[in-house]
């Protein structure tokens, strides 16, 4: 299982998440919903180690992990960052290995491992990751984060600026990735057709807390709550 507990965290001195719970069983996709600024990827970013920690413990598999990335990573926590981030100096190939040689993991076998899942990216493997599309860039962060092995798949707005065909496309490469290596993914996402399609389990944030954790069905059901808490 994979427990965030009271979560306090933000940004030098300020405090941007107040006291956020939630978790997630293996093998489970779990939806970060909310609107833009209330602290979705704030959150995401204290489960990775990348923002300063008020309170608070992240804990994988009944073991608290340390606060720090490097260590969170090589502890099998993966990363897909809101505007993807993709070395773009550097080849789709290298932008895979990277992870992997630094988390001790076979860098050959994870890019092998990329460019039989991703196909879209073994066309590209040499070419530079800079010179991809955005929807291309977004599958490449996908592909780097998985080459750490991870057991637990953070994805912070995976379908910002992708066209809908690609965003098609990563959700069916989730449910094939949960299918195939029992992957506990959280998404946070303002596109709720795209999250919703994916998670029975919804954790809806407001002004830095979890204001509401419901089911797909509960919140599909309750168009003032969508109204309320997502302006949807």
């Amino acid at each position: 299982m994979f427990e965030i507990v009271n979560a306090t965290c933000g940004y030098r001195k300020t405090i941007i998440v107040r006291d956020a719970s939630m978790h997630a069983d293996s093998g489970e996709i779990v939806a970060l919903l909310g609107r833009n600024g209330v602290g979705k990827t704030t959150l995401l970013k204290y489960a990775m180690g990348l923002v300063n920690v008020f309170g608070g413990s992240l804990s994988l598999d009944g073991r608290v992990l340390p606060d720090d990335a490097a260590n969170r990573a090589r502890n099998g926590i993966g990363y897909v960052p809101q505007g993807r981030f993709v070395f773009p100096r550097l080849t789709v190939a290298e932008n895979i290995a990277v992870p992997a040689i630094a988390c001790g993991k076979d860098h050959k076998k994870a890019i092998e491992r990329a460019l039989s899942d991703f196909p879209i990216l073994a066309e590209k493997a040499n070419a530079l990751a800079g010179g991809l599309s955005g929807g291309q860039q977004q599958i490449l962060a996908i592909a780097r984060a998985l080459a750490i092995d991870p057991k637990v798949l953070l994805l912070d707005e995976p379908t910002e600026g992708v066209q809908p065909s690609i965003v098609d496309d990563i959700a069916d490469t989730l449910r094939t990735l949960l299918r195939q290596h029992n992957l506990t993914i959280i998404v946070a996402e303002q596109n709720l057709d795209f999250c919703l399609s994916l998670a029975q389990r919804v954790y809806i944030m407001d002004q830095g807390m979890i204001a509401r954790e419901t089911t797909k069905d509960l919140l599909l059901n309750d168009t003032d709550l969508i109204h309320e808490l997502l302006a949807v």
